[in-house]
């Protein structure tokens, strides 16, 4: 069981890198495909819409496939396209290669949380799916920071091509020890896609807003560290592993504090709405920027934890199919908050960038709002309907 779950949590940890690779590397990509950084920006946001719109056809097409067989050929894809970036010297097929990844990207989180519940039947959901959602922590302490500074050194096709030598060490590991899933064991039963379920669909709707919160300064967080904060580009790893480690942090905590995924949250999203309040009016005080990635970190690796939780527990017996809903909000709010980042970086400054990234957040925090009423609702006409 634990080797089965260390497999998804390294096959998450090199899903999550490879989609954020770009940001670390934005730069040395601008210079050596002579583009903007906003062009580089469009690696995550062409990524993320791709994702967008594939992830619940894709989830719908590949139901009845076996999870083992659908996690591996999925990590195939994506070693490929890493590897291949090694002999890329282009943006179009940078970008080619980007598509093709993020085709498979929105089913392999679909199905992730899914399957590692039903790989450890016995532990607690929330803590089996925070015990593999802690490779997006990994791939925040050691990927995006490793291929930075590999980056840094050599250049940006390293970054890309250590993570398809990881990648295929990984899809051995998962050749041998993952478990073969039945359709019917994976799926959880019950109809295709959640259907009138007006909480879930809110949940998502939060999603999106604070995800795109956190992504509209995220995207540009290189840039940011280095003009707002004034961080040195020799220490900008170092920033970064910060962001990392305390990441991993919030994790463990989210897998014990995972009984209340909503509250989880929400306490999270208002640390990303802090954190960049605290870029916003303290830079450049000195340690500030020690404190902001700290709390930025913890507070985005507990909110996705806290989200996916969520989601599945609005929609019992449908983990996949919320989950699949889930990734797609994500995703759009991904490529929103690099699109509106982009535009806000490029056509006016810094601090207004992160003054958009306050405002979407606030506006993010009031919509948690949405689903408890609408769940509140829900339980009152059950219950009204029993009485009768």
């Amino acid at each position: 069981m634990i080797r089965a779950l260390l497999v998804l949590m390294l096959g998450a940890f090199v899903s999550q890198t490879t989609e954020y690779l770009p940001i670390g590397l934005l730069a040395r990509i601008a210079g050596d495909l002579n583009v903007s950084h906003a062009a580089v920006g469009a690696l995550v946001t062409g990524y993320a819409w791709i994702i967008t719109l594939t992830v619940i056809p894709i989830t719908l097409l590949t139901r009845r496939i076996n999870r083992r067989t659908l996690f591996l050929t999925l990590l195939a894809i994506m070693t490929f396209c890493n590897g291949l970036a090694l002999m890329t010297h282009a943006y179009w097929l940078l970008m080619v290669l980007r598509i093709v990844a993020a085709l498979g990207h929105g089913v392999f989180w679909a199905i992730l949380a899914s399957y590692a519940v039903k790989i450890a039947p016995r532990m607690p959901p929330a803590r089996a799916t925070a015990w593999v959602f802690s490779g997006i922590s990994l791939s925040i302490v050691g990927g995006v920071p490793l291929s930075t500074a590999l980056g840094q050194i050599f250049d940006w096709q390293q970054g890309f091509a250590l993570f398809g030598a990881l990648g295929l060490i990984i899809f051995i590991m998962g050749y041998f020890w993952l478990p073969a899933m039945p359709v019917d064991a994976a799926s959880g039963g019950g109809p295709a896609f959640p259907r009138r379920n007006r909480p879930l669909y809110a949940a998502a709707l939060v999603t999106f807003l604070i995800i795109t919160a956190h992504f509209n300064g995220y995207t540009y967080i290189t840039p940011l560290l280095i003009d707002t904060l004034r961080v040195s580009a020799v220490h900008l790893p170092l920033a970064l592993l910060a962001f990392g480690l305390a990441g991993a942090a919030g994790t463990i905590m989210a897998g014990w504090l995972g009984r209340h995924p909503m509250r989880l949250a929400m306490l999270s999203a208002a640390g990303i709405v802090l954190s960049q309040m605290l870029m916003l009016w303290a830079a450049p005080l000195p340690g500030i920027a020690w404190v902001v990635m700290a709390v930025w970190g913890a507070a985005i690796a507990m909110l996705i934890v806290g989200l996916q939780s969520w989601v599945i527990e609005l929609a019992p017996g449908q983990g996949e199919a919320a989950s699949a809903l889930y990734v797609m909000a994500f995703n759009v709010g991904i490529g929103g908050g690099a699109l509106s980042g982009g535009l806000w970086m490029d056509n006016f400054s810094d601090r207004a960038l992160l003054a958009a990234g306050v405002g979407l957040g606030a506006v993010a925090l009031m919509s948690f709002m949405l689903p408890v009423y609408l769940l509140q609702r829900r339980h009152a006409v059950l219950a009204a309907e029993t009485e009768r």
